[in-house]
């Protein structure tokens, strides 16, 4: 992520009072990794750990948060999603596992975020998610021991101790209390729609709690400190919070070269301080600045700097940021000076006699650091602390301070430092940083060591973010200490900038960042010999906040390791949840990483994924950055059609799907064919696509430049393609073996941190792009999705209630329903359907033939439920579908033949009530407001023979085609006509003399639904005969399913989250069935925040080329699910 939009921010309080978590932290399943050792231990037995979770690669072990010595006796404790996906807490001591709590659920939605809370209360675990406690499998604790919770030893959030089974995904709002058993309320609570959503913890943390927003200062001053992981390839490090003017690096994990750049010499022009060396103006792997970090590239297999896999520091100053002439010494020098933070850089050239340089500063220089650029020797060092002007110290070595008159020669004064020989060598180019000290920003000082562990206190009237120190009357190594590296005491990680050397840890040297100063807290000769003298250059870190500070105030601040950097800093977060690509929705063997916005097609052949969220209307804007040359990648949009069966580079044509996509090689495939001699694309460019879906209209441009085929979203003209025939419109990635790239939806301009993030946003000021959105287009984002114009839970709802064998009421509903469909669970029981049109004694059932009748069922639609008689079986289990109609029927002559309708025209479904004329072609009123009806179910009252007829519009395509909803049979097609489909319009559906729908003088009943954005969706389907079958995307969160094979006989099945919470969904019961529920796995399903998985092979729900329909009613809108 880049340098933001400040309105992209929206405060604690959040847009309209609504409490917003702004962003999250992005792992990336490669050892990227937070880690924090407590100095001492809190509760180790009662704790509460919360934060908010967004998965990405999913069936593989991956620890959230764990903690311990991870020793040969395995001893650790932590939270991990499980190879099958469900949740694990555990804590093993000596090989032993004495805790084991793993959930019944699996959690496997790329689109939603999880809120996880998990709890230790003693000699128990609590997990819950999104509110609610789980279930277990396992439920062991042995004993009641201290934990490693807490303790003083390592804790990690992202990975586990060992750097194994690392966490792939997203983490936001962590929050960690030490000492308080806690339940979810005191982090959340159910909104408007049901969903779970965050509020502000207002609680205590207790001494080791910390709170984790992953929020990042943008406006740091003078100096910071960031931390790198090398890829021996192109990245952007951010996070610097400027633009540095010189940058210090060091190797952390590994021996390497101390290196300086700096904006004066040069990007290209590299200094070692650890050698005699000559300035190199070779590339090796530096790039050159940026607003917010810096660049790194492949140069010199990336050198010191960027090799892949190594641990990096970069020390980061502004030094003014403008480069100017200086006339105040006796050599006019090149100057770019921060006057306010008392830094410089000087370059100027030598004269060969005794001379002064102006520095740029405002006050006399504390420190300066001068060498020749092209001759090989030492880097001289003066410092306050030194005995006098003529003492100089080397840079490059661990020799005592000496007497050097020809290099400085005399103190500094306000405007001018002086040279002499070894530095003003006649023509030689010579470069020096100059340092004085700034009240609450820098201190060069000096102090006495005490040779104890608990050393001198060095005041320097702030907190140092970065200490380097060095002794002067000995030899020993200058050496460095940063908070970024160590951000809690005792800081024991030191760097050599002297020598080569990698990092090292330990208590031989540890030293105390204080809130006024620094203390020695080792008797090491490198800075706390006794009666041994030392100087300092501090510098504080003028930042608020960085994603690693803890934020609770106790300072438990962590440290960012493993290639953790600013770029994963994500927009994406649990209250504007963005769109991802979706491993869930995809034809052949992809690889995704970087929080499913890279791509890469592994495997043969090519390999289609879509993006996470669709949109039936609105202007869509979204990014693509070619990032594999290795072969074919393509971009574009396409319709929900069968993605799972492939179909080459130009799939959507040879699988009916609608749509587009522009191919790298400069093709466009697309419905019906495809279009060459367009441009191509090549690596590291980006894709920008812009979308219409209300229109169909698909635009593409590249690198910033021109619309292709001279086109202009803002004004509508000249699209490159034109959809038509679609629901919804998704976005679309397709490439052939090793084609990849990476997606920006608007959480991240930085493509992984392979580009300098550009920051611009959308039309309501959201998202982070490279290019400029044009106007009027948005990120595809929760926030930016329209308002629901439904609240599913008023209109359509699911109860289960147990049988007293009496008059019972059942309540919950939460409205009163006008349509209620009833089947027990525990025994076999038919499928009982009420209606408020009929009257609520009278009965049919949807797995038989039989007339209407009125038993001793429902007796009355209740303002919350319904009653029923004493014809429940006492202690029977059952459940209760319920629909929101119109309440009393009202007379409609729309047709032909008049009918009695409850409608709700809100939610898309009335109940109508007509008496057939018997003839062809007869059209009947339906009341819903002036759309079609997609779905209508039909029966004969009084005729104990007669079937439920069934009109679907994805496959009743003639008046021969029709399902029943009584049998398994196929799609009729042949046979007797039902219906008229030209008689389906915005006001009537038709019938033809059908016996089933229009005998004369019979009277029929009909329920007819058609799809309501964020509520319902009445749509089909193809299988792909595998058990990681078809996503299906219906822009909901579903409470419930029902799905039909057509093509072959098959059940009725039906799923719901009342009967079932959790995935994956196995409990059957059909519709044209009296069974029993049924726990079958072949009936596997996963509801998700935008639609519903297939987890089954089996031909009844997905044989490979079978075609199903399902009719979806959601408990949440995808804009309100994202934790469900």
């Amino acid at each position: 992520m880049s340098v933001l939009n400040e309105n992209q921010l929206l405060g604690a309080s959040g847009a309209g009072g609504e409490y917003e978590i702004e962003q999250s932290l992005r792992f990336n399943g490669t050892d990227e990794r937070l880690t924090r050792t407590f100095p001492s231990a809190g509760n180790r037995k009662v704790w509460t750990w919360s934060g908010w979770v967004k998965r990405s690669n999913m069936g593989a072990n991956q620890y959230i948060f764990n903690a311990g010595p991870f020793n040969s006796g395995n001893d650790f404790e932590g939270i991990r999603f499980v190879n099958d996906d469900t949740l694990r807490g555990i804590l093993t001591i000596s090989n032993s596992t004495i805790a084991n709590f793993s959930t019944n659920a699996k959690f496997r939605d790329p689109s939603a975020w999880y809120h996880i809370v998990w709890q230790r209360n003693g000699q128990s675990y609590k997990i819950y998610v999104n509110g609610t406690e789980q279930t277990y499998s396992a439920t062991t604790f042995s004993s009641n021991p201290d934990g490693y919770i807490s303790s003083n030893t390592e804790h990690q959030i992202g990975a586990r101790l060992d750097e194994a089974n690392d966490y792939d995904g997203y983490i936001g709002e962590v929050n960690f209390i030490d000492g308080q058993a806690l339940t979810p309320d005191s982090f959340g609570e159910t909104g408007d729609y049901g969903e779970w959503k965050p509020t502000e913890y207002a609680g205590t943390y207790g001494t080791n709690g910390f709170y984790l927003p992953f929020e990042q200062d943008y406006t740091v001053e003078g100096f910071s400190t960031v931390t790198y992981e090398g890829t021996s390839a192109s990245q952007y490090i951010g996070g610097t919070g400027f633009s540095p003017d010189l940058s210090w690096f060091k190797v952390r994990s590994t021996t390497g070269n101390s290196q300086l750049y700096d904006t004066v010499r040069g990007a290209s022009s590299r200094l070692v301080s650890n050698a005699t060396t000559a300035e190199a103006t070779t590339n090796n792997g530096f790039a050159g600045w940026q607003a917010d970090g810096f660049g790194l590239d492949s140069g010199g297999g990336g050198g010191d700097v960027n090799t892949n896999g190594r641990q990096y520091v970069a020390w980061n100053w502004d030094m003014g940021g403008t480069t100017a002439s200086n006339t105040s010494g006796t050599i006019n020098s090149s100057v770019r000076a921060n006057q306010a933070y008392g830094q410089s850089i000087v370059s100027y050239s030598g004269t060969g006699s005794n001379a002064t340089v102006g520095h740029g500063l405002a006050s006399a220089p504390d420190m300066v650091i001068c060498r020749p650029r092209n001759l090989a020797t030492h880097w001289r060092v003066w410092h306050e602390g030194l005995t006098n002007g003529t003492y100089t110290l080397f840079l490059n070595s661990t020799g005592a301070q000496q007497v050097q008159s020809d290099a400085f020669g005399s103190l500094p004064t306000s405007s001018v430092f002086s040279v002499a020989a070894d530095l003003n060598t006649n023509t030689q180019p010579y470069i020096a940083y100059c340092f004085h000290s700034v009240t609450n920003y820098s201190s060069f000082g000096s102090y006495s060591g005490n040779g104890s562990t608990t050393g001198p206190v060095v005041t320097t009237g702030f907190s140092p973010a970065f200490v380097m120190i060095k002794r002067t009357d000995a030899v020993d190594n200058w050496i460095i200490m940063d908070n970024t590296r160590d951000p809690y005491n005792p800081a024991d990680k030191w760097l050599y900038p002297s020598g080569n050397f990698e990092e090292y840890d330990g208590a031989t040297r540890e030293l105390d960042f204080l809130a006024n100063g620094f203390q020695p807290k080792a008797a090491t000769t490198e800075f706390n010999a006794s009666g041994s003298t030392y100087i300092y250059a501090a510098f504080a870190d003028t930042r608020e906040y960085a994603y690693w500070y803890d934020q609770s105030g106790n300072n438990n601040d962590w440290t960012s390791e493993g290639g953790l950097t600013e770029s994963d800093v994500m927009l994406d977060s649990p209250t504007n949840n963005f769109c991802t690509l979706n491993p869930l929705d995809e034809g052949g063997s992809n690889t995704v990483s970087e929080g499913n916005l890279q791509y890469i097609k592994s495997g043969s052949n090519f390999g289609p994924m879509r993006g996470t969220l669709g949109v039936t209307t609105g202007k869509w804007y979204f990014e693509a950055m070619r990032n594999s040359d290795t072969d074919i990648c393509q971009v574009g949009v396409s319709n929900n059609y069968d993605i799972s069966q492939n179909g080459g580079d130009n799939t959507m044509a040879s699988t009916g799907g609608i749509g587009a996509a522009w191919d790298s090689r400069g093709y466009y495939y697309r419905t019906g064919g495809s279009d060459s001699g367009k441009n191509t694309f090549a690596t590291n460019e980006i894709v920008s696509v812009a979308f219409d879906a209300d229109t169909g209209k698909i635009w593409w441009r590249k690198s910033g430049g021109s619309w292709q085929d001279s086109g202009n979203p803002e004004t509508g003209a000249n699209p490159s393609f034109t959809a038509s025939g679609y629901s919804e419109l998704m976005p679309f990635v397709n490439g052939e073996a090793g084609g990849g790239l990476v997606a920006n939806f608007g959480a991240d301009s930085s493509f992984a941190g392979t580009k300098t993030p550009q920051s611009n946003s959308d039309a309501n000021d959201i998202g982070d792009f490279f290019y400029p959105v044009p106007s009027g287009f948005k990120a595809l984002c929760s926030a930016n999705l329209e308002a629901p114009t439904v609240v599913p839970s008023e209109h359509f709802n699911t109860v289960l209630y147990t049988g007293t064998g009496t008059t019972q009421s059942v309540a919950g509903v939460g409205f009163q329903p006008d349509f209620t469909w009833l089947k027990s669970r525990s025994a076999a029981g038919s499928n009982n359907v009420f209606d408020v049109v009929r009257g609520a004694p009278y009965r049919l059932y949807t797995n038989g033939t039989g007339a209407e009748d009125s038993p001793n069922q429902l007796t009355s639609f209740d303002s919350d439920g319904f009653t029923l008689a004493s014809g429940n079986n006492n202690g029977a289990t059952y459940v209760g579908w319920n629909w929101k109609a119109g309440g009393s029927a009202s007379s409609n002559s729309n047709g032909t033949i008049t009918s009695q309708v409850s409608a709700n025209v809100d939610a898309g479904f009335s109940v109508v009530s007509y008496t057939g004329n018997g003839s062809a072609g007869a059209t009947i009123g339906h009341g819903l407001g002036g759309v079609i009806p997609e779905l209508v179910i039909n029966k004969r009252r009084t005729s104990a023979s007669e079937w439920w007829i069934v009109y679907h519009s994805s496959v009743c395509t003639g008046d021969d085609n029709w399902l029943a909803l009584n049998t398994t049979g196929a799609l009729r097609s042949g046979g007797e006509s039902m219906y008229d489909v030209s008689g389906f319009t915005s006001t009537t559906f038709g019938v033809n003399a059908g016996s089933g729908v229009n005998v004369s003088g019979a009277t029929q009943i009909a329920y007819c639904f058609h799809s309501v954005e964020s509520y319902s969706k009445v749509g089909s389907y193809v299988g792909n005969g595998n058990a990681n079958g078809p996503m299906v995307n219906c822009g909901f969160f579903p409470n419930f399913v029902m799905i039909k094979r057509t093509d072959s006989g098959s059940h009725w099945e039906i799923h719901d989250i009342a009967r079932e919470p959790n995935n994956v969904k196995t409990k059957l019961l059909n519709a044209d069935q009296s069974n029993a529920e049924d726990n079958n796995a072949n009936s596997s399903v996963d509801f998700i925040s935008n639609g519903f998985k297939l987890r089954t092979s089996h031909a009844e729900r997905n044989a490979s080329g079978g075609t199903y329909i399902y009719a979806a009613f959601a408990e949440s809108p995808f804009k309100n699910s994202n934790a469900r």
